[in-house]
């Protein structure tokens, strides 16, 4: 297989944030201001008040979020503080899909390379890919290094404790705040170098996959907003189906900074793109096309699901959404674009690949993704929400899954595999949307062969 993939890549610095540490960091900040920021949420970083009440807000709230670092003083703080600290990983939706699917089987993979490449390629895995970009130069007339893209991601595991001012906040369950300083993704930045090269061998690659939608901001410093930016990435895919008609492009569509953002360009992609990648937090955003209360969707009630991805799949037709869990992974797609049994094989190659990724932190050889995996149960909840949902739908249980059918759109749910204690959670999205697209191509992708 050969496939492009656009746009963002970045380094994480991965670090498991403890109760204790969070105590910490509230010592150092004014108690009021705090308070303040957690009741009405900046969703942006100017200063450390506000990056204390990102993590405290989500760790309780349980759910997972990205908010951009605007103050240099910020990130000099973290950098200082916890990036000797922390792991240093493959970053970037964009990154990470590249280099799964490099490493597990495709035979060509084409990156828009951004950013400092020389320090993004030791982070690889994967082999046969095509870095095609160059690094950015140092301009010494910004107060950011030119390739410095940095996003500091903070796990939190269930069971973390700590003090809220007279409060005991308990996590109940494993997410990641993500505290992101990147001026090259913000800008969805297309290399000269990718854009030739795609315009040049579209018409011989098998597929696309593409993300950093979400890394757009709302209002840029010179007054801009992101419309221009998105029109200039939207144009290249449309270009690409323009020379190449069969070409399958899937999005992953990560947590945007306004739902605004979010509705928007998942109605204008709809309309080009074959099918789009998102969890519950990011279908929450989505309220205004499906009208699906929200606590059902994030309480990750699969018939609540179901309903919402049809809808939004409805009213801007799109031909399918792949919604990723932590208990279960689902794909409803229009008639005649797939089959029940492609999608089912090429989601069980997903689940395994993040369940293994997850347990271990990196990628096993596919020769050894089964065994891999084997000591590792099929989640529980995962089970009971796909009962719930052979219910409704009056499928049938099918490879491990159960299909059937939901208001002229065909849907398969799968139970993911859960590794109780995960090295980390950060890419496992990403990881099993990227394996399963690869694998779909490899069963014959757009219900061919």
């Amino acid at each position: 297989m050969k496939i492009l993939c656009g746009y963002n890549v970045n380094i994480d610095a991965v670090y498991k944030i403890t109760g204790e540490e969070i105590s910490d960091l509230m010592e150092i900040v004014d108690m009021e201001e705090l308070l303040e920021n957690i009741r009405d949420a900046p969703g942006e970083i100017r200063s450390i008040s506000d990056l204390v009440a990102g993590l405290v807000l989500h760790m309780q709230k349980d759910t997972g979020a990205e908010w951009f670092i605007y103050s240099d003083d910020v990130f000099h703080f973290l950098k200082s503080r916890y990036y000797g600290k922390s792991e240093i990983r493959l970053g970037g939706n964009m990154g990470i899909m590249a280099n799964v699917m490099s490493h597990m089987g495709a035979d060509q993979v084409v990156m828009n390379a951004v950013g400092d490449i020389e320090g993004i390629k030791p982070l690889m895995s994967g082999g046969n890919i095509i870095f095609s970009g160059k690094s950015v130069p140092q301009d010494a007339s910004t107060s950011k290094d030119a390739n410095e893209i940095i996003h500091f991601v903070f796990d939190f595991s269930s069971g973390t404790r700590f003090d809220l001012f007279g409060t005991e906040v308990i996590v109940a369950r494993e997410n990641r705040f993500i505290a992101t300083y990147d001026d090259i993704n913000t800008e969805l930045t297309i290399t000269h170098e990718f854009e030739e090269y795609s315009r040049e061998h579209v018409t011989e690659m098998d597929g696309a996959i593409i993300s950093g939608f979400n890394q757009l901001q709302k209002c840029y410093p010179d007054g801009s907003g992101y419309t221009a930016r998105f029109e200039k990435a939207h144009s290249q895919l449309k270009d690409w189906k323009a020379r190449n008609p069969d070409l399958p492009i899937h999005v992953e569509f990560g947590h945007f900074m306004s739902v605004d953002m979010g509705v928007s360009i998942f109605t204008e992609l709809s309309g080009t793109v074959d099918s789009i990648g998102m969890n519950e937090d990011e279908l929450v955003m989505l309220t205004e096309l499906h009208g699906v209360p929200s606590d059902m969707i994030r309480k990750m009630d699969a018939c609540a699901i179901l309903d919402a991805c049809v809808k939004c799949a409805s009213s801007t037709g799109l031909k399918k959404i792949v919604l990723h869990t932590r208990d279960f992974i689902m794909g409803i797609f229009r008639k005649g674009t797939s089959t029940p049994l492609r999608e089912m094989r090429s989601m069980q190659f997903g689940v395994m690949c993040a369940a293994a990724f997850a347990a271990s932190g990196k990628l096993p050889e596919r020769s050894q993704l089964e065994d891999s995996v084997s000591g590792l149960a099929r989640s529980e909840e995962g089970i009971r929400q796909a009962g719930k949902l052979q219910d409704l739908i009056g499928g049938e249980q099918f490879e491990g899954g159960v299909c059937g059918e939901y208001r002229d759109f065909l849907v398969c749910i799968l139970p993911t595999i859960i590794c109780e204690k995960p090295v980390s959670t950060v890419g496992l999205g990403d990881t099993v949307s990227s394996a399963t697209f690869l694998r779909w191509l490899e069963l014959g992708g757009n219900g061919k062969g």
